[in-house]
């Protein structure tokens, strides 16, 4: 079966999708709005239509009926009433926020807002609509895919006529909220899910809820306050059996492998149900069963701290009665009961156990048996930074613990980060994971210890241990949410103060470990492991409304921080055997407090803080992007001509490209996080905005250009590098601009020859080295009046000396100006302003030859003039080249005069006529006018990137045989809006003939830019200034 019916067709949700006929009506009016839709927004046909409704958007001070359509990457509205049109597309990723109001939603943006009313069927809309913008968000956050991502659609999808994709992205997000809710692994799936009642053995009733099927597990949770779920893994049934009783009509009853039963009755389907579970069991991977962890010689904490205290017995004690009322493992009842015995702790010898069932950590462990071990034998592969940055912190992990003051500990600790950097690279490794990670090594071993580490980072507290840690920014902006709903005096003082993010953003990072005693804090990992995040925020509430009175009379941020502070450090447990001593009058026991943080704050849902996190991501997540513009920015202003809105319009267009190229890797790790482009995008970039791109060889001078970019070769540019390219190509002098269309059509080992004898500094010593330089940048720019901006004249002060090279003159680094470039890479400034220039060989002077001809449109008005100019600099400079070759080149003729005084054109038309007879050099100088086709079929020539090889101890020039082309020299075909000129065949050949060598010449910048200097129109071109907007096409 396809895709998705293997997905979607054949599960319990497609019960409820419409069928036959009807299905066959709905996706051809589905079809037709697609292409009205693309039609209206002239938008690319990936972008795929998901949905469209009818609704009113407020305009003025009416509201306009019309159409809302919700694509892939838009939301777009039109409507079209009395001869009057309103139509808006706003891109996914510039979305700031979504309200809902009453009757609708509304859109925010950094420069709009819109409001959408009157929906026939509001909450599928609004769902919709945060759906595509947490895609919208994820895009922004990662750049690539990721093994996570929820969103891949395969090609039946995207090339289907049917509304698959919508179709996709629900079940997607069930599937999403279903792993979420029972702390399963991402990648299960769900199938579908029925309502029915669990017969509940210890109160006698049934208890009405929801039963979930999905390929690996069946879950229950209960409807309303009776707090019961159930998870059975498929490998852990045993026996279903059909049940048909008065009491219990259209029941399934449920054996698992450890004898828990469980009875489901008032089963909608059940006879499907049984079939979907049948064959789920029938293609389960049959391996041992999920016992219970060995209690014997468990972690680090049995090793080093052998001390059983009588609580923890009783502690036991109770445990044990608790499962063997309400079972044990993978399969228990988990009920209020538990939730009560986990908040006054879970004893040490269970905490293991109960750890990895709570989190799911064991699904993952025995999904993936031994890859722990094999990441252990990889450690070396980790990147040395990232293995620096483990090694700095190992020390700082739980110090007071002797664990971690002996050697096993601390290389026991080392193996899991490394083993974890390997297997997420996207993350690598982030500060406070190795606080977390050293607590779970207490107690368990390290294969668990790496999966409960898996656990948190990836499903627990998505986003909180990356670069820009955006998932903690949300969960801070959450917060405060709910600190203002709960404790509106409070929070509006503690805002004042300015305290909030700077306290409780560690709480959070590090699970309270960093702030509460660690004998108390386990009892908060504990409660975390049962409840989710929304418990972080709980227990964060209630110390603060433990501490109201007093915090409300501080009026210094650091008096309230201090408060804080003694606070935290003065919770207690009493059943520890590591407790400390505390002396301080407010002291508080961990289990009091936790019991009065469910009791005060228990209200507290994960469905009520997921939905705040949805409307905080797209805030934060934009507040991030503007960050990041602001410092990029700031990074290339002040080095170059740019005005700051042409810089901004770059950046925007650079920023379109980067995306585009981040769909199309499909989870590129390597250029996760850069502001880097490929030689697409840019070719792209270039075509739209470059002054050279304008004529019939766009792509190939884009892709010249990019190479000379380029400078680590790694097949990507940065957006200073970028931005280096069009200054000079809008802005630069006449010399600069030369000098850049002459090194795009020389060899790799030409260019970096420059910086040899230039004795120019590698990036990555200069970046250490210009420290000074970089700060009195920094200082200049936020003095200016523009925010990131800096004139260059705010940066005439000497260079360091220990940047001058020996063999340079000073000279050449003030003209250069390292304050002008302090991020731009040193060799790209070299290029055009170093007064040495390696020569041209006959091939590469061939290419430039004919890229000129590519640089003007063809309805340029005067292309013939043009046209005939560049066939006379190209004769021209061939017949110098030939003559340097035999030695026989006068030095006047480099500087574009003849021997005699003659200017340059005469002398090149008598020394032509000498050899190719006086009419066809005639003919020549008037009719060299080639067009794109005559241009391409120059294809013995080397191609964009090609470079040949050529020895370094070799001294002799290379000796190649030109194959005779009929538009080497003359191309006969003029474009379609030029008549042509009549050239004598015959003359053509002659010329040819005449330009082939045995030995490939070369010749110099310096010739090459006298030769033009007697062609204004070709000067011309390279002498305006063309502004960054006037290239918008």
């Amino acid at each position: 079966s396809s895709g998705i019916n293997a997905e979607y067709g054949e599960s319990l949700l497609a019960q409820h999708q419409p069928q036959g006929e009807e299905a066959s009506k709905a996706a051809v009016k589905f079809q037709m709005t697609s292409e009205k839709f693309h039609r209206i927004f002239s938008l690319a046909e990936d972008d795929k239509l998901v949905n469209y409704y009818s609704c009113s958007i407020w305009h003025g001070n009416f509201p306009k009926q019309g159409w809302l359509y919700l694509s892939l990457r838009h939301l777009s509205f039109h409507s079209y009433f009395l001869g009057k049109t309103v139509q808006h597309c706003i891109p996914w990723t510039e979305l700031v926020g979504i309200e809902k109001i009453s009757g609708g939603f509304k859109i925010l943006t950094r420069t709009e807002r819109h409001a959408f009313l009157f929906f026939f069927n509001l909450e599928e809309t609004l769902h919709l609509v945060q759906e595509l913008s947490k895609m919208a968000v994820k895009s922004l956050l990662n750049g690539v895919e990721d093994k996570n991502d929820y969103y891949k659609f395969d090609e039946e999808i995207m090339s289907s006529d049917k509304n698959y994709v919508k179709q996709y992205i629900d079940a997607k997000a069930q599937s999403e909220g279903y792993c979420k809710r029972f702390n399963l692994p991402l990648w299960e799936r769900l199938d579908g899910f029925v309502n029915c009642n669990l017969w509940f053995p210890y109160t006698k009733s049934d208890v009405p809820g929801r039963l979930f099927c999905s390929p690996s597990y069946l879950c229950f949770i209960s409807k309303y306050d009776i707090r019961c779920k159930v998870i059975i893994p498929m490998k852990e049934i045993a026996v279903v059996e059909k049940v048909d009783s008065s009491v219990c009509p259209d029941a399934l009853h449920i054996t698992a492998k450890n004898k828990i039963t469980f009875m489901f009755g008032s089963v909608p389907q059940r006879d499907y149900l049984c079939c979907k579970i049948s064959d789920f069991l029938h293609n389960s991977v049959a391996t041992d069963p999920l016992k219970p962890v060995s209690l014997i010689d468990r972690g680090l904490q049995v090793q080093f701290v052998d001390i059983i205290s009588p609580r923890q017995a009783v502690k036991e004690h109770l445990w044990q009665l608790h499962f063997s009322e309400y079972g044990r493992g993978v399969c228990m009842y988990r009920t209020k009961r538990l939730q009560e015995l986990i908040s006054h702790g879970i004893p040490d010898k269970l905490r293991a156990e109960m750890w990895l069932i709570l989190s799911g950590a064991i699904f993952d462990m025995e999904k993936y048996r031994r890859k722990y071990d094999q990441l252990c034998l990889k450690s070396g592969d980790v990147s040395p930074i990232v293995a620096d940055e483990i090694e700095r912190d190992l020390h700082r992990s739980l110090p007071e613990h002797p664990a971690y003051q002996s050697d096993k500990g601390i290389d026991a600790l080392r193996r899991v980060l490394l083993a974890y950097a390997l297997y997420n690279s996207n993350v690598g490794y982030c500060q406070a994971m190795n606080m977390i990670t050293s607590v779970f090594l207490l107690y368990a071993t390290e294969e668990e210890s790496f999966w409960l580490l898996v656990a948190v980072v990836e499903r627990l507290l998505p986003d909180y241990y990356n670069k820009k840690v955006v998932g903690a920014i949300v969960d801070q902006n959450v917060f405060e949410i709910l600190l203002r709903e709960n404790l509106p005096d409070l929070h509006r003082h503690l805002a004042n103060l300015g305290v909030l993010k700077m306290v409780t953003m560690s709480w959070f990072l590090t699970l309270f470990l960093s702030i509460v005693p660690f004998s108390s804090a386990i009892h908060i990992v504990d409660s975390f492991f049962y409840e989710g995040t929304k418990f972080l925020f709980q227990i964060a509430i209630q110390i603060l409304h433990y501490n109201q009175t007093a915090l409300l009379e501080v009026n210094d941020d650091g008096e309230a921080m201090q408060l804080l502070t003694e606070f935290t450090e003065s919770i207690c447990n009493k059943d520890s055997p590591l407790q400390t001593q505390t002396n301080s009058n407010r002291a508080v026991e961990i289990g009091v407090l936790i019991s009065m943080s469910y009791r005060n704050f228990g209200h507290i849902t994960m469905t009520h803080v997921e939905n705040l996190r949805n409307s905080e991501r797209l805030k934060v997540v934009q507040s991030i992007e503007d960050q990041d513009k602001r410092s990029i920015l700031r990074s290339v202003r002040g080095i170059t001509s740019f005005k700051p809105h042409e810089i901004d319009f770059l950046y925007r267009k650079f920023q379109e490209c980067r995306r585009k190229m981040a769909q199309s890797t499909k989870g590129s790790n390597h250029i996760s996080g850069k502001f880097v482009i490929d030689m697409e995008r840019y070719c792209e970039l270039f075509t739209q905005l470059s002054p050279w791109g304008r004529g019939c060889l766009d792509s190939v001078l884009a892709g010249r250009l990019f190479v000379v970019l380029d400078g680590d070769k790694d097949g990507l540019v940065e957006f200073h590098e970028t931005v280096f390219g069009f200054d000079v190509m809008c802005n630069g002098t006449l010399e600069q601009k030369l000098k850049l269309f002459y090194y795009m059509h020389t060899e790799e080992q030409d260019r970096s020859a420059i910086m040899t004898r230039s004795g120019a500094v590698p990036v990555d010593r200069l970046s250490d080295q210009r420290g000074s330089d970089c700060s009195a940048y920094n200082s200049g720019a936020e003095s200016s009046s523009d925010p990131g901006f800096v004139s260059q004249s705010s940066t005439d002060s000497e260079p360091d000396p220990a940047l001058l090279s020996p063999e340079q003159p000073a000279r050449y680094w003030k003209s250069v100006g390292l304050r002008r470039y302090p991020n731009m890479t040193i060799q790209l400034v070299s290029l055009v302003e170093s007064d040495q220039t390696p020569p041209i060989k006959q091939k590469q002077f061939i290419q430039l030859w004919k890229s000129l001809y590519g640089l003007y449109p063809d309805d340029e008005a005067s292309v013939i003039e043009i046209y005939s100019a560049i066939g006379r600099f190209g004769a021209y400079v061939t017949k110098v080249g030939e003559a340097g070759q035999s030695g026989t080149e006068p030095a006047e003729e480099r500087l574009g005069t003849s021997p005699g005084g003659e200017s340059r054109d005469e002398a090149s038309h008598d020394d032509c006529s000498a050899e190719l007879g006086s009419d066809a050099v005639e003919d020549l100088s008037e009719v060299s006018l080639p067009t794109a086709s005559g241009l391409s079929s120059l294809n013995n020539i080397d191609t964009v990137g090609h470079r040949e090889n050529s020895s370094a101890n070799s001294q002799q020039k290379t000796r190649t045989k030109l194959t005779p082309q009929p538009n080497l020299v003359t191309l006969v075909q003029p474009p379609p809006s030029i008549q042509p000129l009549s050239l004598p065949v015959q003359n053509a050949n002659q010329a040819l003939k005449h330009s082939e060598s045995d030995t490939e010449w070369e010749i110099s910048f310096e010739a090459l830019n006298g030769s033009l200097r007697g062609e204004p129109l070709i000067l011309q071109f390279f002498q305006n200034l063309t502004p960054l907007n006037t290239n918008i096409r």
